[in-house]
């Protein structure tokens, strides 16, 4: 973040109406949580955006772990269409480092940052949200991400499968006893990215819960955007993308296979550490472009406009953060992870897979985590289905003449490549991206109403 970005958000708290409570303090719910007190949670966290096409939305603090002190943020947008059977839906961003409110404003919830073509920006409400149908929930994941924070500093930092999921689990069954007209819902929990882990982790552990009989959290299934979640199968599987688009050469694609084989293999005989591992293959994915999130139109994401927005006197006030600092991580941060980056939840996913209704889509000019890299995953995935999965052939997703993408359904299973998307493919094919979403919950996966010819 090299340069300021001025902020247009005057008149900001003029358009919300904030629940009475003292703008210095962070407003931490879980105390009238355990209390019982759960009308005072609802009233004191509720930001409501003056304007008919936003519902009220709630935002704040859930203590996750009171011993270390770790707090999650988060900010809830019941259904726009007031639905009374509408789903709830999770997102959490990836990186691992990145807030989910990037999520919220930059690809599918109800504010969008607007350029007032003079450098500055504002918010502006966006009707073509996933909130305008589903019950959103963003969380920012894990502590030490966004508004969420530790009272123990780096020492509540969770970087490993066991340590996020505990906190979000956590999170999630406070937030029903907040919102107890959820458990007459369909929940789905998701995300993008390195949240393949979170979310997978988090689901896993959840279903664990639900067969002990500890849990009745109505889990109905699961959705990953462009995930990461097998690091040897996808890491080798880099390359393919580049080599298929001409970018690189075969020696090229041959040499980072080759490569890759050998970190891994020195990994498990512990010949290098994890640290080294993962900054090697980082390098090499680099040389390639690796990082492009949109390989067509190398979209850029509004890290920097975010940072400053969230961090501003009116911003903080408006969520309930108080003086808490946003953050998003930096390569610092994501070092921590580096263990974690290593191993792979493709065991839990299986069982998921053969529990619970599960999307999983990418973009096909995503150059982050390709379509080659997403089936080398599901290749390793050992599921009830896997064999019929790999024989399977791709539909075509249309509307008349309009190609939107692919599709496979296998049982439970909905897999789609959305066209003309990259990496954030909600941002950028918002349209398909929410159809996609809504077929999947509705139906299953994607139905044609028409053939293209």
């Amino acid at each position: 973040m090299t340069s300021r970005v001025s902020l247009l958000i005057l008149g900001l708290l003029s358009c919300y109406k904030v629940a009475s409570y003292d703008p210095n303090d962070r407003l931490h719910l879980t105390p009238y949580i355990r209390q019982g007190n759960i009308t005072t949670a609802r009233e004191l966290s509720s930001v409501t955006y003056r304007d008919d096409n936003v519902a009220t939305s709630h935002s704040g603090f859930i203590t996750v772990d009171e011993r270390l002190g770790n707090h999650l943020f988060f900010w809830f947008f019941p259904a726009i269409n007031s639905n009374p059977r509408a789903p709830l839906v999770v997102w959490l961003n990836g990186g691992p480092g990145e807030p989910s409110m990037l999520g919220l404003f930059h690809e599918n919830g109800p504010l969008r940052l607007q350029p007032n073509g003079n450098g500055t920006f504002m918010l502006k409400i966006w009707n073509g949200s996933w909130a305008e149908t589903f019950s959103m929930l963003y969380i920012d994941n894990p502590v030490g991400v966004g508004y969420s924070y530790s009272d123990s500093g780096e020492i509540g930092c969770r970087t490993t499968q066991e340590g996020y999921s505990k906190d979000l689990y956590e999170f999630i069954q406070q937030f029903y006893i907040m919102f107890p007209e959820y458990l007459q819902r369909e929940l789905y929990i998701g995300g993008q990215s390195y949240a393949g882990k979170y979310v997978t982790s988090l689901a896993s552990r959840l279903h664990k819960q639900i067969l002990n009989k500890k849990s009745n959290i109505p889990l109905t299934g699961i959705y990953l955007g462009a995930p990461f979640i097998d690091p040897y199968s996808q890491s080798k599987a880099m390359s393919g993308y580049f080599y298929s688009s001409g970018a690189i050469s075969l020696r090229q694609h041959r040499d980072h296979q080759k490569l890759v084989d050998s970190i891994f293999d020195q990994l498990r005989v512990r010949q290098i550490s994890a640290d080294q591992a993962v900054t090697t293959l980082l390098m090499n994915n680099s040389i390639v472009g690796l990082w492009a999130n949109n390989y067509n139109a190398r979209s850029v994401t509004p890290y920097e406009e975010l940072w400053y927005l969230m961090n501003t006197p009116a911003m903080r006030t408006l969520v309930h953060a108080g003086n808490t600092t946003f953050v998003i991580g930096d390569d610092g941060f994501r070092a921590k992870f580096n263990v974690d980056w290593t191993k792979s939840v493709k065991a839990e996913l299986a069982v998921l897979l053969n529990t619970y209704k599960v999307l999983i889509y990418n973009g096909d000019l995503d150059a982050v985590v390709s379509s080659v890299m997403v089936d080398a995953a599901l290749a390793v995935t050992r599921w009830s289905l896997k064999d019929r999965y790999g024989e399977s052939v791709r539909d075509v997703w249309t509307d008349g003449y309009k190609l939107k993408g692919f599709f496979t359904w296998t049982g439970k299973f909905c897999r789609v490549v959305i066209h003309g998307a990259g990496h954030n493919a909600p941002y950028d094919q918002p349209v398909l991206s929410l159809d996609m979403m809504s077929q999947f919950i509705k139906n299953g996966c994607i139905q044609n109403e028409h053939i293209l010819l």
